[in-house]
């Protein structure tokens, strides 16, 4: 089969069109409400549930993705753990 050197749809960027634009500033103070609070704790528990399942499947294949989850969910804990508090 030939490739017709034409650009498929498939081949173009995939990621958001974005404007040229300054990148926002890595200082940035954000609020977070105690039902944000509430609801990162919420997936972060689901983060958990999934790696114990995991763990429970005791198949070691899963080895890397058990690790990854849950430094992923000590990392996430740790930034919210971090942040400060805004007046």
């Amino acid at each position: 089969m030939a490739h017709s050197r034409e650009v498929r749809h498939r081949d173009r960027n995939l990621g958001r069109r974005r404007e040229v634009e300054e990148l926002p500033s890595v200082h940035r103070v954000f609020r977070m409400t105690d039902a944000q609070r509430q609801q990162v704790a919420k997936y972060l528990r689901y983060i958990d549930e999934a790696r114990r399942a995991l763990e429970f499947q005791q198949n070691t294949d899963n080895r890397e993705i058990i690790r990854e989850l849950r430094s992923s969910a000590d990392h996430i804990f740790d930034v919210l753990n971090a942040l400060e508090e805004t007046d």
